[in-house]
């Protein structure tokens, strides 16, 4: 077993979940936050999903870091889910010239026919883009 738990014992984060068994390369732990006997298994040389589980399913939770050779704690939040669609940042305002440069260079390299930029859908855009 000392073998199977190096990386979970080593975990900053262990004390939230009691170990139950290893299987051949596995490791089968209970959650201690969790009502109920919720088990969870992960591999032994990883706690990626033990961390994935307390950020999402306990991610309200002020969750206590301690080092397993010191036994100190910190607090710490847990980190927030990483979105699944990355959010587009948009500039300030943009200058007629500019928007023309740039609506010409998307013409040039997409080798479309200039009637794209003439339709409803794409001034419409162009529109909004100008007066953010």
């Amino acid at each position: 077993m000392a073998e199977s738990a190096i990386t979970f014992e080593g975990w900053r984060y262990a004390h939230y979940f009691e170990f139950v068994r290893r299987i051949d390369r596995n490791v089968t732990v209970r959650c201690k936050l969790c009502p109920g006997q919720k088990l969870l298994s992960t591999a032994v040389n990883t706690t990626s999903k033990l961390n994935k589980h307390l950020q999402r399913t306990h991610a309200k939770v002020k969750l206590i870091a301690k080092d397993p050779r010191t036994q100190s704690e910190d607090v710490v939040s847990a980190p927030p889910p990483t979105p699944k669609q990355h959010k587009l940042e948009f500039g300030g305002p943009v200058t007629k010239a500019e928007m023309d440069r740039l609506v010409a260079s998307f013409i040039v390299e997409v080798m479309l026919p200039i009637c794209t930029v003439e339709s409803p859908s794409h001034r419409s855009e162009i529109y909004c883009a100008k007066y953010r």
